[in-house]
């Protein structure tokens, strides 16, 4: 964590109904079936722990580790019994994120919001994957709005793909969206990992063409992710692989010159 500013730690007696979350900071949403769970199997507010919070100038206290643990006191009805807290003062945001990384680094933390909260802490790889995606008109987030892309790990995937980092991404995500918009199907994982398994092995290739070939797909992405899956089912190959087949071969289709080799795949 970094130490550009002075923050002292101390515990202290609070009530889990005054600690608010930044979602920018604690990126999981609550797993409210976790804290049914919990209050089905008996609350017991002596085996809590100790939750850790962030005290911020303005009053307001944020969860960086036992919003759950907090959810579950207010299900119990005890969202005003006062319970020990381990306080952090004199953070930045950036530096709540960093600590609740750190803090989450052997849960299961989903790729998403690990990513999200690597933003907000200013990691250098996660911020260029963010702007890469701005720059087509995407957002990674889980709003559920048309042109949010929840596919973490493909992103990062392509991202490091090329030897010029980001490049590779650039490239898939404007081919995508050139081709149809913004929209969910054209940022699922496999028609993502699919495309730019074509654009990485055939580096040379017109994406103005091949942007071309893929808008005038009968379904779209759609149909592209279901050819890919259908592929799976029959050969046993893997959705990527079939995706791959299809572009290539919409790529080549009228084609001269400048086809696509359909021998070799390297798989992402």
């Amino acid at each position: 964590m970094s130490n550009r500013t002075q923050h002292s730690v101390e515990i202290e007696f609070l009530v889990p109904s005054q600690v608010t979350t930044d979602r920018g900071v604690n990126t999981r949403p609550v797993d409210n079936s976790w804290v049914m769970r919990k209050l089905r199997e008996g609350f017991d507010l002596g085996r809590l722990g100790v939750p850790q919070v962030s005290a911020r100038p303005d009053g307001t206290y944020i969860w960086l580790d036992g919003q759950h643990r907090g959810a579950l006191c207010i299900a119990a009805d005890h969202g005003d019994s006062r319970i020990e807290m381990k306080v952090f003062r004199g953070l930045t945001t950036e530096q709540e994120a960093e600590l609740f990384l750190g803090l989450n680094d052997n849960r299961r933390v989903q790729p998403l919001y690990k990513f999200m909260a690597e933003v907000t802490a200013g990691h250098a790889e996660s911020l260029d994957i963010m702007r890469t995606a701005q720059e087509s008109g995407w957002v990674v987030s889980d709003s559920g709005a048309s042109n949010a892309i929840i596919a973490v790990a493909a992103l990062r995937k392509i991202y490091g793909k090329s030897t010029e980092k980001g490049q590779l991404l650039r490239r898939t995500l404007r081919v995508v969206t050139d081709s149809w918009g913004n929209i969910p199907a054209a940022g699922n994982s496999y028609v993502l990992l699919g495309v730019a398994s074509v654009l990485h092995e055939f580096p040379f290739l017109d994406a103005d063409a091949l942007v071309r070939k893929l808008s005038k797909l009968p379904g779209g992405p759609s149909s592209l992710l279901g050819k890919g899956r259908g592929f799976k089912e029959v050969t046993g190959g893997t959705v990527v692989e079939g995706i791959v087949r299809v572009v290539r071969e919409a790529y080549n289709s009228g084609r001269r010159s400048g086809r696509l080799g359909t021998d070799s795949y390297e798989p992402f």
